[in-house]
């Protein structure tokens, strides 16, 4: 058995069975005050705090459990943010872990991405972690011992921080996993991990010495369509973000993934989804428009999905 097992999925839904942050907001959309936010992910606190992470303002908000407006936060570019991207909340720290991609060099050989956790109550920085990627950071996820691993979309690869490291180094390098994106552990102690542009799921063991075994694509029942970030909601099962507008919930037997997609139709994109007792909660980044400054994206919004 691999040596995460059963404990990695207890850490991983411990912020997910929050039904008093649910109830108290109950279940409506939640408005992102500020322009040009163009969110790119969201974690979800024990309680039902929410943090939504800003690549247009370099920033993070947050609601918390009754509040109706998500409300500036971590302020657009502190501590020399350039691009928020992967946002997790980690449990057994009490710490939220903020992915902020940076700017890659002018000949877009090379990237230094920021990996800073903050305290999850006041906003205080903690630890700077740097990570050389030539994409950034992407998405986060922790294992049971408390190691990160985090996506670095444009080279296929996956990096990783043990306690004590000074830098997040690389972990699985694999030409199958282009446009790495979404991670998430199940209950099996494994990694899942999806690519955005192939629409794949992949499961890849972790071996005793904790280096990664080889990526296993699983077959879907139905197409994943740029499935982005995507989170742990039961032993075997995962909440996915899918770019074209879905949020779907994907069950795993075997090397059999189902796909059930709960909702369809959001214009926007679907970057990332965090489930809050019985509703999840999905980010709409507006990508398309975010080139142009002349052109007004709109209001932003966190989309109440609920899922009974």
């Amino acid at each position: 058995m691999m040596r995460h097992g059963l404990a990695t999925w207890l850490l991983g839904i411990a912020v997910l069975s929050t039904p008093a942050g649910a109830a108290s907001r109950a279940g409506g959309d939640i408005p992102i005050e500020d322009g040009r936010v163009f969110p790119e992910n969201i974690a979800a606190g024990p309680d039902g705090t929410l943090w939504i992470g800003s690549v247009g303002r370099a920033g993070v908000y947050r609601a918390l459990p009754g509040e109706r407006t998500a409300k500036r936060w971590i302020v657009p570019g502190a501590h020399g943010m350039k691009r928020v991207m992967g946002l997790y909340y980690d449990a057994g720290r009490h710490l939220l872990w903020v992915c902020d991609a940076g700017v890659r060099s002018a000949d877009g050989a090379k990237g230094v991405a920021s990996i800073r956790t903050f305290d999850p109550e006041t906003g205080a920085p903690r630890d700077n972690f740097s990570m050389e990627a030539r994409g950034g950071c992407n998405d986060l996820t922790i294992a049971s011992d408390g190691t990160v691993y985090v996506s670095d979309f444009e080279d296929a690869r996956i990096y990783r921080w043990k306690a004590g490291d000074a830098a997040f180094a690389p972990w699985l390098d694999d030409a199958r996993l282009a446009a790495v994106d979404g991670l998430a552990f199940l209950a099996d102690g494994a990694l899942y991990v999806n690519t955005f542009r192939e629409g794949g799921l992949y499961r890849v063991g972790i071996n005793p010495d904790g280096s990664a075994g080889t990526p296993q694509r699983l077959a879907l029942s139905q197409p994943l369509e740029r499935p982005d970030a995507m989170r742990t909601i039961g032993p075997d099962t995962l909440l996915v973000a899918e770019g074209v507008g879905k949020v779907s919930i994907v069950t795993i037997r075997g090397d059999q993934a189902t796909v059930r997609v709960v909702r369809d139709g959001m214009t926007d994109g679907v970057a990332a989804a965090v489930l809050v007792g019985d509703v999840a909660y999905a980010v709409q980044p507006k990508f398309a428009k975010m080139s142009d400054p002349a052109v007004d994206p709109g209001a932003f919004a966190v989309v109440a999905v609920p899922l009974r």
